[in-house]
C-alpha cells in the first residue's frame, strides 16, 4: 500500500513537473508574441500619425513633398507613440514613398526627389519595414532558449494617407477668355492697366447664372462631384438629388482634375440655388444641415439699405447685369461707348479690390487700384460710382464690422460665402452631358442670397487647386 501511494506522488511529480514547463511554455510565449503584438501595435500608431502628418502637406509641389517629409520624421521622432511614449523614432526617406494613387502598384510609389510629377503625388505610404535602422525587431525572453532563429522577432507597420475630395462647389460656368491673366485697356488709366482672369475682373459682381463669352443664351453647368476626371459618369451622379449635399458642403469627392477633363451636366437646376443659401444662415428650404453645410460668419447681404452704404449709389440689383451676344456683365466691354447706368454696376469691391496687370506677375500677388481710381475703372451715366469715405482703408467690407451680421442659432464659419468656381473652355460639344476641359479654378464672393435665377457673386481671382485640397485621410 505504501509502495503504491509512492508510485502515485511519482507519477504526481512527474506529471506536475511536465505540465508546469508547458504552463512557464505558454507563459513565455505569451510574453513574448505580447512584445510582438505591442511593438506592432506602437508601429502602427507611428505610421499613422507620420502619414496623416505627411498628407496634410501635399500640395502638389515639390516644396510640399519636402515638406511631407520633414513633417512624417518629425512625428515619428514625437515622443507619443514609441518605447511606450518613452522616446521618438528615426523615420529614414526609404519608408516613405509618394504616389498619385492610394492603391499604387508597389513601381509607382517613389521617393520624394524621385517623384515624376508633384503635381499628382497626392498619397503618402509610411512603412516601417523599409525603414533604417529597423523599428520592428523585438528580443525574445523565452523562445529564444527553443531555437535561436526565435532570438528575434521582427514586425512592422504600412499606413497610407492622402486627401480624397477638393473644396470645389459643383457648379462650373465658361472662362470669359483662354487667358490665365491679360490686361484689359482702358485709356482713362494709362499707362496703368487692368488685370483679367480668364476674361474676369476682381472686385466685379457676376451673375454665374447668366454668362456666356460665346452666344446670348446663358451656359453653367453641374459639375460631377463623384465621378471620375476624363469619364462621362451615370446620370445619377449629376441628379439633382446626388449633387445636392456637394452644393451644400462646396466640395467634390476626389483628389485632383489638372489639366484633365471632367463630366459635366447642362443646366445647371434653379432647384439647387437654395442650398448655395445655407451660407446666409438661411437653412429652410435649403435641404443642407447646419452641421455640414454652416453659415458664414458674415450672413450680411450686399448690396443692402444701410445709410452707411460705402458707394455713391444704391445697386440696383445684387449683380451686375448680363446683356448682348456673348453674354456678358455690363463691366466687361472695353467700349465706353455706351456707358452702363451708375447702378448697374452692382457692388463692387465687397470682398476685394481692382488689380493691376504686369508681366511677369509680382511675388506674392497682382498690386491692388485705389479707391481714387474708381471713376476711371466704372464709367457710368450719368456719373461713375465713387467709393465713399465709409469704404474701409486696410480691409474689405466683409470683414468689417460695420458691414458685418453675425448669424444666429448655428456655428458659423469664415469665408464660406467665398465659391470655389471650375472656369471651363467654352464652347462645349452639344448634349446635357460632356466632358470639358477646366482651365482654372476662380475665388467668387457670394454677395447676395441667390434667388430668382441669380447667383451674384463678386470674382475675388484664380486660386491655385494644389490649395483647395480637402482633410488628409487615413485609407489603408
Amino acid at each position: 500500500m505504501a509502495n503504491r501511494r509512492q508510485r502515485q506522488r511519482g507519477a504526481m511529480l512527474i506529471a506536475f513537473s511536465i505540465l508546469l514547463i508547458v504552463v512557464l511554455g505558454f507563459i513565455g510565449l505569451a510574453l513574448d508574441v505580447g512584445q510582438v503584438i505591442g511593438r506592432k501595435t506602437e508601429l502602427q500608431n507611428l505610421a499613422d500619425n507620420a502619414a496623416l502628418a505627411a498628407a496634410a502637406e501635399l500640395v502638389g509641389t515639390a516644396e510640399g513633398l519636402a515638406n511631407a517629409v520633414t513633417k512624417a520624421k518629425s512625428s515619428a521622432a514625437d515622443k507619443s507613440a514609441w518605447r511606450r511614449r518613452m522616446q521618438g523614432a528615426i523615420l529614414s526617406d526609404a519608408s516613405i514613398r509618394f504616389a498619385s494613387a492610394p492603391d499604387a502598384s508597389a513601381t509607382e510609389w517613389h521617393a520624394a526627389g524621385a517623384v515624376p510629377n508633384p503635381a499628382t503625388a497626392l498619397f503618402v505610404r509610411v512603412d516601417t519595414q523599409a525603414n533604417d535602422p529597423s523599428l520592428g525587431r523585438v528580443a525574445t525572453a523565452f523562445l529564444g532558449a527553443w531555437s535561436p532563429a526565435l532570438r528575434t522577432l521582427d514586425t512592422s507597420a504600412r499606413a497610407v494617407a492622402g486627401r480624397t475630395s477638393l473644396h470645389l462647389t459643383p457648379l462650373a460656368v465658361c472662362a470669359l477668355s483662354g487667358s490665365a491673366a491679360s490686361a484689359r485697356m482702358n485709356a482713362a488709366l494709362l499707362p496703368a492697366v487692368e488685370l483679367l482672369e480668364y476674361g474676369f475682373r476682381r472686385g466685379v459682381a457676376y451673375n454665374l447664372l447668366k454668362l456666356n463669352p460665346h452666344g446670348a443664351t446663358a451656359e453653367h453647368f453641374v459639375l460631377n462631384p463623384v465621378g471620375q476626371p476624363g469619364v462621362v459618369g451615370p446620370s445619377l451622379q449629376v441628379s439633382e438629388s446626388s449633387v445636392l449635399p456637394f452644393v451644400c458642403s462646396g466640395t467634390v469627392l476626389y483628389p485632383r482634375i489638372g489639366s484633365g477633363s471632367v463630366h459635366v451636366h447642362r443646366p445647371f437646376p434653379a432647384t439647387l440655388l437654395p442650398a448655395f443659401n445655407a451660407r446666409f444662415n438661411q437653412l429652410a428650404g435649403s435641404g443642407c444641415h447646419p452641421v455640414t453645410a454652416p453659415p458664414d460668419t458674415n450672413i450680411r447681404a450686399f448690396p443692402n439699405t444701410a445709410a452707411n452704404w460705402w458707394m455713391t449709389n444704391m445697386p440696383d440689383a445684387p449683380s451686375a447685369l448680363s446683356t448682348g451676344n456673348p453674354l456678358l456683365s455690363v463691366a466687361d466691354p472695353e467700349s465706353n461707348a455706351t456707358p452702363p447706368t451708375v447702378g448697374s454696376y452692382g457692388p463692387l469691391w465687397s470682398f476685394g479690390r481692382a488689380a493691376r496687370y504686369s508681366n511677369p506677375k509680382p511675388a506674392g500677388d497682382y498690386l491692388p487700384f485705389s479707391t481714387s481710381d474708381w471713376p476711371k475703372l466704372y464709367p457710368a451715366s450719368p456719373a461713375a460710382p465713387v467709393a465713399k469715405s465709409l469704404y474701409p482703408t486696410d480691409k474689405s467690407p466683409y470683414l468689417t464690422t460695420a458691414y458685418q451680421t453675425a448669424p444666429t442659432g448655428n456655428t458659423a464659419l469664415a469665408l464660406r460665402r467665398l465659391l470655389h468656381i471650375p472656369l471651363l473652355a467654352c464652347p462645349l460639344p452639344a448634349g446635357s452631358d460632356v466632358l470639358a476641359q477646366v482651365l482654372g479654378v476662380g475665388r467668387f464672393y457670394m454677395t447676395a442670397p441667390a434667388s430668382n435665377g441669380v447667383l451674384s457673386a463678386e470674382f475675388a481671382g484664380l486660386v491655385a487647386e494644389g490649395t483647395l485640397a480637402g482633410p488628409a485621410e487615413l485609407l489603408q
